[in-house]
């Protein structure tokens, strides 16, 4: 009875300590699994030599080299300038990181003015050369217009103007300067040039006119003259005349002034316009047009100061340079291009 009774105690006394030890195991099992959480230790598990050490000690440096700066952030940073957004990335990074990166983004971020109005005039120009081969000549002449806008004084595109000028100007082509007209019966050519203040030379030039005949029920175009103003600018230190309509610039043309700086500075008005032109030299005989001692060209165009004016020349070659006797002179080409296209009272600024 005894042993039943010790061998029943030692059984009770086993189960007990087994069901301590599954207990014990269980509540360390619990607080393993709870620590991680509650207390997150990447060193300490860093330096064990376990595979989870190892993985830590990755994680961290890949970490770092995030924070470290390097060469190929400090390469990205400006171009993410140049859109002109601001990013996350700089407000993280440290500030050793900013004082070396922030000059490189400025730099690249802030583009030359000049560079940029270069992109816009060379783009500008292609369209306008895009546009005349197409046969638009009004609208490549405004995008020539936005490229020296852009670009001013640019010689290329100056040129690419004084190409068009005449062909667009005249000739039938339509310009917002011009208006069309259907002819009535009483018109004729200096009636309609009066009433829009505009030379019987560019209405007859423009319209293939032969003559002076207009037609009834004809439609002519017609500059304006009323309503838009041509200007020269003349400049005696650059030898050279700027046509420009409304102020945007027409064409240039190449000059000679007055040497000893004869020619007057100041602004005056076409007061007279005569073809083929005798000259009344001071003191002397008039000199007959075709006579080889008239200096005066093919054209003339007096200004209201008694003595000047401008006209062509039978010496192209003193062009450029300060020649003359105090008269502007030009090509004969020119000269009579000037006669065409300007009314009396064209204003005429000269200029040091």
């Amino acid at each position: 009875m005894k042993r039943r009774k010790s061998r029943a105690g030692c059984l009770t006394m086993l189960f007990a300590t087994i069901g301590v030890l599954i207990l014990i195991g269980v509540v360390l099992l619990f607080h393993r699994a709870a620590r991680p959480k509650d207390k997150p230790a990447p060193e300490p598990v860093a330096k064990t030599k376990t595979g989870t050490g190892s993985a830590a000690k990755k994680q961290k440096a890949t970490e770092e080299r995030k924070a470290k700066p390097g060469k190929k952030e400090a390469t990205a940073a400006p171009a993410k300038k140049t859109t002109g957004k601001k990013t996350g990335t700089a407000a993280t990074a440290p500030s050793k990181t900013k004082a070396k990166t922030e000059p490189a983004v400025e730099e690249a971020g802030e583009v030359p003015a000049d560079t940029a109005d270069d992109g816009v005039a060379d783009s500008a120009l292609k369209r306008a050369r895009s546009r005349l081969k197409k046969g638009d000549h009004q609208a490549a002449r405004e995008a020539a217009l936005e490229a020296l806008n852009a670009r001013p004084d640019d010689p290329k595109i100056e040129g690419f103007l004084n190409d068009l000028a005449m062909p667009l100007l005249a000739s039938q082509r339509p310009m917002p300067e011009k208006i069309e007209y259907v002819v009535q019966s009483g018109d004729y050519l200096g009636k309609l040039a009066a009433t829009y203040n505009t030379p019987v030379a560019l209405i007859a030039k423009a319209n293939n006119i032969q003559g002076a005949i207009i037609r009834v029920g004809e439609t002519l175009r017609l500059f304006d003259g009323t309503r838009h103003a041509f200007a020269l600018n003349i400049s005696k230190s650059r030898n050279d005349l700027v046509v420009a309509i409304d102020g945007k610039f027409f064409k240039r043309y190449r000059v000679a002034t007055g040497r000893d700086n004869k020619t007057p500075v100041g602004t005056f008005k076409i007061t007279d316009k005569i073809m083929h032109p005798t000259w009344h030299r001071s003191g002397g005989a008039p000199v007959l047009y075709g006579d080889p001692a008239n200096p005066l060209g093919t054209h003339w165009l007096a200004i209201d100061l008694p003595g000047y004016g401008l006209h062509g020349t039978w010496e192209p070659d003193q062009l450029g340079a300060q020649t003359s006797d105090g008269c502007v002179r030009l090509l004969n080409d020119h000269i009579e291009e000037l006669y065409t296209i300007l009314p009396k009272g064209t204003l005429v600024t000269i200029t040091d």
